[in-house]
């Protein structure tokens, strides 16, 4: 194990992330970050890459359930992965020389707008009827931006591709969510990878987390199984709420003491 986690951490992070993988279609990063930054205390963006190394095995744990289940739409996922995947590249890169915690102040903030918006809405039609190269043009277009999210903050990008897929082209639930997860394992690879040439991968802590997140996510998914499309839209929506509330709360919290910070050193020089 390793020396710089305690065990309970480690179980925690792999159990949660895993669960909340397969049950929301999202790679589980919103909890695994948290946790990592908060319980096992790694720097910001060593929590990012380490999440997208773990995401890598849980979703395609869980992307495997969905595919015995329900089947796959393949042909959604060919439209978005490759742009997911250029997504995922920049934003690994992009993220070494931004400020991580206003990225994820503003990602809170898009969350918990689209939460909220599945959740006050009783039905979603899609915003666009679309087809053809239309329609693959939207979803390399949703590929792209939840690329980038993936990259950026190690969160999978499933929270942009799976309300993406609802809103936009009115997919199922169920549906987008199985997509939604076969594309976070390309774009988890590339952003991991991205990470991992930058040095803020925790490779001791990956090994023990991973292998707790794939049977978990696979739990998740076989409960995502089981709900019906609306409920399952639901619970969705108030995970999308909370994680909203928490990145934003935490980020905010986290830069008002780096400004304190800042202004106690200036005051001491």
């Amino acid at each position: 194990m390793s020396e710089r986690h305690s065990a309970v951490g480690l179980a925690a992070t792999g159990l949660g992330g895993g669960f909340f993988s397969g049950l929301t279609g999202v790679g589980g990063g919103a909890i695994m970050v948290p946790l990592m930054t908060g319980v096992l205390r790694m720097r910001q963006h060593t929590a990012h890459g380490t999440s997208l190394v773990v995401i890598i095995f849980a979703a395609a744990a869980s992307a495997l359930v969905y595919q015995v289940r329900d089947g796959v739409n393949w042909g959604l996922v060919g439209v978005l992965l490759p742009a997911s995947l250029v997504g995922a590249y920049v934003g690994a890169r992009l993220v070494q020389f931004l400020p991580a915690m206003r990225l994820r102040q503003v990602f809170g903030a898009f969350v918990f707008a689209v939460g909220l918006r599945l959740l006050l809405v009783q039905s979603v039609d899609a915003i666009f009827d679309v087809h053809g190269a239309s329609e693959a043009l939207l979803g390399g277009g949703i590929g792209l931006i939840g690329g980038l999210v993936a990259g950026a903050l190690g969160v999978g990008g499933g929270a942009i591709f799976v309300p993406a897929l609802v809103i936009l082209l009115g997919t199922d639930q169920h549906e987008a969510q199985g997509v939604s997860l076969c594309v976070i394992v390309g774009a988890a690879i590339t952003g991991a990878l991205t990470h991992a040439r930058h040095g803020s991968v925790d490779t001791a802590a990956a090994k023990w987390i991973a292998p707790l997140a794939v049977p978990a996510g696979m739990g998740g998914a076989l409960v995502a199984s089981w709900l019906d499309g609306d409920v399952l839209q639901r619970i969705f929506a108030v995970v999308l709420v909370l994680v909203g509330v928490q990145m934003f709360a935490t980020a905010t919290l986290n830069l008002r003491r780096d400004r304190a910070a800042l202004a106690a050193e200036g005051a001491a020089a």
